[in-house]
């Protein structure tokens, strides 16, 4: 009875924390600005995927709300976490654990392994690279 409780419990939390994070990302989305931004950064993120992991019209499609829900996720931890670098590492990471899992559910495991390797291998310099104190 109690771990029937427990769960109970746990899907309502999740569920409220879900419902206002949607609510969120429905009100930045309403800025006429925000929407065309992330629209086209998440279809260029999806294309270079697309490029990259050699997917297919139907993962394309599948994966373009993912990378948009992705980089609005990004936006509002960096703004929600502005001061506190530690929190906003952790919650970036749990967020890039998310979309990872989603895109698990649509990319062969052949793409899902190229996708992981180019994650944790940086496409850019540092930002202090260059700058003569390393």
């Amino acid at each position: 009875m109690s771990k029937l409780f427990a769960f109970l419990l746990a899907l309502f939390l999740f569920s409220a924390a879900h419902s206002a994070s949607a609510q969120m990302s429905d009100r930045l989305s309403e800025h006429p600005n925000f929407g065309k931004a992330i629209n086209q950064e998440a279809a260029a993120a999806t294309r270079e995927m697309m490029n990259r992991l050699h997917l297919n019209e139907g993962q394309y499609l599948k994966l373009l709300p993912l990378n948009r829900t992705k980089l609005a996720g990004l936006g509002s931890i960096n703004r929600e976490y502005k001061g506190n670098e530690a929190v906003r590492a952790a919650k970036t990471a749990e967020l890039e654990a998310q979309f990872e899992q989603e895109c698990s559910r649509i990319l062969t495991p052949s793409q899902l392994s190229q996708l992981q390797q180019s994650n944790s291998q940086p496409t850019t310099a540092p930002a202090n690279a260059g700058n003569g104190l390393g």
